[in-house]
């Protein structure tokens, strides 16, 4: 679970700027809290709703933690590093930190960094009263120097760590060398990683989970799931199947499905999505060497009960959007994950953007540290009998063009929220111009 993430110097944001999902004082939707559970624990919302106007920065709270995800789990993204622009001189060194909870263990874990690579990285445990280093790392031109806190091994240990930490490349972090490497000696950097490459997972609006049609066949809780969940969307679809089709019906390049076709293996699946359409296709060869090829497909029915495939490219952009959704939602009842999503109301309609919460949080458990983090638009969701004051955020710019934020639990409301921030009460929305003053 995120508790904090802190930016400077990337994208929209200028100076350190900070979004908190530790739970504050209110006593409303307590299911939507995990709560601490020894004196020097954190209380987490296991939600987080951020507002603005278009181009406000809303979605680069998320780019940004998706670059830190990238710098944690191998090097540096060059094409994700953008400096903010709008100031001079220009600074070259950006900051990320995030805190979290993996494995019921609080850390803080950050990056300084340039396109060149990391100049600074450093993971803490922590608490809500101190600070453990598990590592810190300076870079200079010259140098790679590393601090360690206390190293659960002998000296055998420590040497390993040490030829790590010497031999780990300036555009690399050192939390994904040492886990490359086989570290021993500080498992909180196991756990650390193992929360960024497994438990955090960022849906953005051009996102797509392919595979929903073959998992379903693999996995018959989780069909049954997806055909409830379709039920209580209420699209019109009743199943995603994949249906055969012949090599000569693919919407693909034909070059394409003969370097598939040459590359098959026994007993593979690979799974490949058009670009033309929405449309996904298997290509599964059995142990025989013999390659079958599948399509998924909207599965609807006709009021005499008979079924009738659908192509993914006749169903709405919201049926589509909604499919991306339905494996986090089943995740998220069985597991302890968090995710991101960035615009959650793309193409849905905003009592989907509703149901689609409310379903979440009827499957609160306090047994499970999950966490779903959105940015959005839709103003219907602003109402504190569906959320807490302290799960919203409102992002805005300010004179300088730097993104900054806002908690809604600041203003301690007491009103309809919703009426309040369409009026401009909080910020966070678009102001526009006389139409006299256009020259044209």
């Amino acid at each position: 679970m995120i508790l904090r993430a802190s930016v400077r110097n990337l994208f929209s944001f200028k100076d350190e700027t900070e979004i908190s999902f530790v739970a504050g004082k209110s006593t409303t939707h307590c299911e939507h809290v995990s709560r601490a559970e020894k004196r020097d624990d954190i209380s987490v919302l296991k939600a987080g709703i951020i507002y603005g106007a278009n181009a406000s920065g809303k979605s680069n709270i998320i780019k940004a933690i998706s670059v830190l995800q990238k710098i944690a789990l191998g090097s540096v993204p060059k094409r994700n590093i953008e400096p903010f622009k709008l100031t001079t001189p220009q600074n070259n060194t950006s900051k990320i930190e995030i805190e979290f909870k993996a494995d019921k263990h609080f850390y803080a874990y950050g990056v300084e960094f340039t396109f060149k690579g990391i100049v600074e990285e450093w993971l803490y445990e922590i608490n809500s009263r101190t600070d453990k280093e598990i590592f810190s790392r300076q870079v200079g031109p010259d140098s790679n120097l590393f601090s360690f806190g206390s190293i659960d091994g002998n000296d055998e240990t420590q040497q390993l760590i040490r030829f790590i930490s010497q031999s780990t490349p300036t555009t690399d972090s050192f939390l994904s060398e040492y886990v490359k490497r086989n570290g021993k000696g500080l498992s909180a950097i196991n756990n650390a990683y193992r929360w960024m490459k497994e438990d955090l997972k960022i849906l953005f609006p051009e996102s797509r989970y392919e595979g929903i049609s073959i998992r379903a066949e693999k996995d018959k809780n989780f069909a049954l799931a997806t055909k409830s969940l379709l039920e209580y969307f209420n699209t019109g679809i009743v199943d995603i199947r994949r249906i055969k089709v012949n090599k000569e019906d693919l919407e693909l390049p034909k070059e394409i499905v003969n370097d598939l076709l040459s590359e098959a293996e026994s007993n593979k699946t690979i799974v490949v999505a058009s670009p033309s359409d929405s449309s996904t296709y298997f290509f599964e060869t059995n142990e025989n060497g013999i390659t079958n090829i599948f399509k998924q497909s909207a599965i609807h029915k006709m009021q005499n009960g008979n079924e009738v495939p659908f192509e993914m490219s006749e169903e709405s952009d919201g049926s589509i959007r909604l499919l991306d959704f339905i494996p986090m939602l089943i995740d998220l009842k069985l597991n302890s994950s968090v995710y991101l999503i960035d615009e959650i109301d793309r193409s849905m309609h905003p009592m989907l953007s509703q149901k689609l919460l409310e379903y979440y949080f009827s499957c609160l458990d306090k047994e499970r540290d999950t966490q779903l983090i959105c940015t959005t638009h839709e103003s219907n969701l602003l109402n504190l009998d569906l959320i807490r004051a302290d799960e919203v955020w409102f992002v805005e710019k300010g004179q300088d063009g730097a993104s900054h934020l806002t908690s809604l639990a600041e203003y301690k409301p007491r009103e309809d929220v919703r009426k309040g921030y369409l009026q401009g009460r909080y910020g966070a929305i678009p102001f526009f111009a006389p139409i006299s003053n256009l020259k044209w």
